[in-house]
């Protein structure tokens, strides 16, 4: 009888912890980085370096969820930026800069064709990357459309 008491205590302990929760993340919050311009011998020009400050280091790892314009990387609807800003004006048009776009990798049941500027909310891991030159420098990691 003791036994039985202390597992359903322990299972209705597991049950009503709370889930993790989702940090609402704003494009001023990911302003919060300085670039450096550096020479890459994988491209032959000169590319920025990221330094990212104590708000945004503190955010890394963490499940966040942000709003954007959604801007297609190829023709198969495979890889998506999320930007702060439309197509038109967006980091690689030249408009703005890197802190602006944040790289989406879809988790697979959420791969699909969206449609260029639509304003859509994801969530997902959120990791900054200071050494892959192949990747932007935020990457939302195991992303979903949110709620």
């Amino acid at each position: 009888m003791r036994c039985h008491f202390w597992g359903a205590v322990l299972v209705g302990v597991i049950t009503t912890l709370p889930g993790r929760a989702q940090e609402f993340l704003g494009w001023e919050i990911l302003a919060d980085v300085q670039f450096e311009s550096e020479y890459s011998e994988t491209w032959g020009v000169d590319i920025l370096t990221a330094e990212f400050g104590e708000i945004v280091k503190s955010l890394e790892g963490n499940e966040v969820v942000l709003s954007g314009y959604m801007i297609p990387l190829d023709a198969l609807g495979t890889s998506y930026v999320l930007s702060r800003i439309p197509n038109a004006s967006c980091f690689f048009c030249g408009g703005a800069g890197p802190e602006t776009v944040v790289s989406l990798q879809l988790q697979a049941q959420h791969l699909k064709r969206y449609r260029t500027d639509a304003y859509l909310t994801f969530k997902g891991i959120l990791v900054l990357n200071v050494s892959n030159e192949r990747q932007l420098n935020y990457v939302l990691r195991e992303a979903e459309p949110f709620p």
